[in-house]
């Protein structure tokens, strides 16, 4: 990719032409979205809040092909990543190695993630002549919103990190994902990329059909497994045939070397492999990569085998890019945790991390990094369930909360929080904890206050939050002036 500006799309190049910018209409509507946008940006900002959500709503009533429109001026295109779990971290590695090397990126940074959230992101990095200021865009996107968004913006690369059960009020059962997925990857222009997970056997063989160049990658490492790495497993039939996979390594859920023993189906040689992973004395870890024609190694900070696969698909991306491995590297050992996703604070020597938490999965192998922390820890959950949630929070119960009895001694009290709080009492109650551990506080300010007051700095807090409760903690820090508010990194 190097310096050097590409093309612009030739399907771009049509949407100009074709009774786009040339038309008169759609310029006015255009920049009446832009500006009214811009507008509610800043009023929103101005009370606190994000701006993530309504100007991009608003913008897109005014003129629905904003999005199309904007990413067409974009010089070197844009680039969305969707999946389960990962989207955020993965999207914010592979802007800083496209920022490593030399290029300027819009990126819904925030993890606002439906057309709304793209539409806002672009607006507020869009001069007021609608304009976009910036040479690309990274998306990350919700993977119900995912097929329109791909018809919409066109972009060049699509990075697919896996499929979980999530919000089962609006999914159900993981086929609803898969369907949204394949749908997208069959309507992505063909002069483009995919770069798919090779280790989920929900995504091998999805969207065959598709003439995209597709890049896969995966783990070749011998990791250690627990009784509850291998908990809230998704996928355990053959896609294929339905009949039982079977593993010669699992990583985590349904993650790993599989094949079916009935069929063909089998986990592909992937592109782009981790081979090795070595733990350095101040906690990152040094990463062997191997691709065709080329071995590299780069210092990871991020912990969890799941950033494993984060840093992995962002590598895949940049390689298709062709961005020079000296900034692949660079921008990996710069890494930091993503917004709310092991995301760190401190507050009067106490040192705090925020982890969000969403589905089985996801908080399994959170809850799997504390289970590996050495000091004593103190707690809080904080679970809403609006619609940003998922209203449906049955998914507690297939979390391993159980997990964390093996070190209830290590915990103080757990405090619980947000609007279902009382479920999430229940549920640790159920898990093995003594409810006197359990202090229930609804409101997530008082919850904060609290939690802080109670820890000592010996001890590390963690906050695990679901996404909009996550939104509320973030500003309660912010205004105690830990962090800042995501527009202003």
């Amino acid at each position: 990719m190097g310096r050097e500006k590409l093309e612009v799309r030739k399907d771009q190049q049509k949407l100009t032409k074709k009774g786009g910018f040339n038309n008169r209409l759609f310029k006015i509507k255009l920049l009446g979205a832009v500006w009214f946008g811009k507008v509610l940006i800043v009023f929103t900002r101005i009370l606190g809040r994000g701006g993530t959500t309504l100007p991009g709503r608003a913008a897109l009533r005014i003129e629905p092909g904003l999005s199309s429109a904007l990413t067409a001026r974009l010089a070197e295109g844009s680039l969305v990543i969707t999946g389960t779990n990962g989207k955020t971290t993965t999207s914010a590695l592979i802007t800083g190695m496209l920022k490593e090397a030399g290029f300027s990126c819009i990126h819904n940074q925030s993890g606002s993630n439906m057309s709304w959230g793209v539409a806002s992101a672009l607006i507020g990095s869009t001069s007021w002549s609608a304009y976009p200021v910036g040479d690309c865009a990274v998306m990350e996107v919700d993977e119900g919103a995912f097929p329109g968004v791909v018809k919409g913006i066109k972009p060049r690369g699509v990075v697919v990190t896996n499929i979980y059960r999530d919000q089962l009020d609006r999914y159900g059962e993981i086929d609803l994902i898969k369907n949204s997925i394949k749908i997208g990857l069959e309507v992505q222009p063909t002069d483009g990329f995919q770069v798919i997970n090779a280790d989920d056997p929900s995504l091998v063989g999805i969207a065959d059909n598709s003439k995209t160049k597709r890049w896969t990658y995966g783990l070749e490492l011998d990791l250690p497994v627990d009784q509850f790495q291998t908990g809230g497993r998704d996928i355990k039939t053959c896609p294929r045939c339905h009949k039982k996979l079977a593993y010669d390594k699992i990583y985590f859920a349904h993650i790993g070397h599989y094949h079916c023993p009935f069929c063909s189906y089998k986990r592909p040689e992937p592109d782009v492999k981790l081979v090795n992973r070595t733990i350095n004395p101040d906690g990152t870890a040094l990463l062997q990569i191997s691709l065709p024609g080329e071995n590299f190694e780069l210092n990871f900070p991020l912990i969890g085998t799941y950033n494993l696969y984060n840093i992995l698909a962002a590598v895949t991306c940049a390689k298709a890019l062709a961005i020079p491995t000296a900034f692949i590297i660079k921008a990996s050992e710069k890494a930091v945790p993503s917004f709310g996703r092991m995301e760190l604070f401190e507050f009067n020597g106490k040192k705090i991390t925020m982890a969000l938490i969403k589905n089985p999965v996801g908080a399994n192998e959170v809850l799997r990094t504390l289970l590996a922390q050495k000091n004593r820890i103190k707690l809080l959950v904080a679970i809403n369930d609006k619609i940003a949630d998922g209203t449906d929070v049955s998914w507690l119960w297939d979390v391993d909360f159980e997990q964390l009895v093996a070190i209830k001694d290590n915990l103080s009290t757990i405090i619980v929080s947000g609007l279902r709080a009382w479920d999430m009492a229940v549920r640790l109650k159920y898990a093995g904890f003594n409810p006197d551990q359990i202090k229930v506080e609804e409101d997530t300010a008082m919850a904060i206050v609290q939690t802080l007051e109670q820890s000592t700095p010996e001890e590390m807090l963690f906050i695990l939050p679901t996404y909009t409760a996550m939104l509320e903690i973030r500003r309660h820090l912010n205004k105690m002036g830990l962090g800042k508010p995501y527009w202003e990194d």
